[in-house]
């Protein structure tokens, strides 16, 4: 595709004209992924992240490659812990069941959370959340399919069903799969503002949907 990305890419004119505070110092993007990870969960956000102008690193808690639903191979940029700590990490979801039975994934993702300004999480992403006690005392919403587990991973959360995002203000947690799309472009106009939002969605012809929208009530 030849069309020239928008201009979502420099902070300082993505800002200029939204009517919006200037853009924040947020730059660097760490997406987490492991075996059995959710493709779009993670390629969606870095996708919306990419465009906008963020630096976005794939990583994982140990070095090696990693395999996303069986069938695309993928080379995490670095490791957990190691180099540059990510100012906004993202947990997406997918191959949950034996992410949380990892112990050393879990520690990980708690650590960096806990480093990060902001954390978001993707669909399932949010259990991991949950097991690591980010989400304690917060809303969160997750996949339709895992609410009552996440209910049971993090009974000091309030998960809220039929939303497509949760903003508490550091901790942002996506519903199912396609829902990470949403929220990230949410971040993207937090961050950089609402003209930047829309030149990346109008970039990615994505349409938000407003069946679902999201829930922001309990941010700060």
């Amino acid at each position: 595709m030849n069309e020239p990305r928008p201009a979502a890419h420099d902070p300082a004119s993505a800002s200029r004209g939204a009517g919006s505070s200037p853009p924040s110092p947020i730059r660097r993007v760490g997406i987490v992924v492991w075996q059995g990870v959710e493709l779009l969960d993670f390629a969606g956000p870095g996708q919306v992240f990419a465009v906008a102008g963020f630096e976005v690193s794939i990583l994982a808690a140990r070095p090696g490659t990693v395999v996303s639903q069986g069938f695309l191979r993928v080379e995490p940029t670095g490791t957990l812990g190691e180099g540059p700590a990510p100012e906004l990490l993202v947990v997406p979801g997918g191959g949950t069941e034996s992410a949380l039975a990892d112990d050393v994934l879990v520690a990980a993702i708690g650590r960096a959370a806990a480093d990060a300004d902001l954390v978001m999480s993707v669909c399932t992403g949010a259990l991991l959340l949950g097991a690591a006690g980010v989400l304690d005392e917060l809303e969160a919403t997750t996949w339709h399919g895992a609410m009552d587990r996440l209910r049971a991973l993090a009974p000091r959360t309030r998960v809220l069903d039929g939303v497509r995002w949760v903003d508490n203000g550091r901790v942002v947690t996506a519903a199912g799969v396609s829902a990470g799309i949403d929220a990230s472009l949410h971040l993207v106009a937090r961050l950089r503002g609402e003209a930047a939002r829309a030149d990346v969605a109008r970039y990615m012809e994505y349409r938000e949907t407003s069946e679902h929208p999201g829930h922001a009530e309990a941010r700060p």
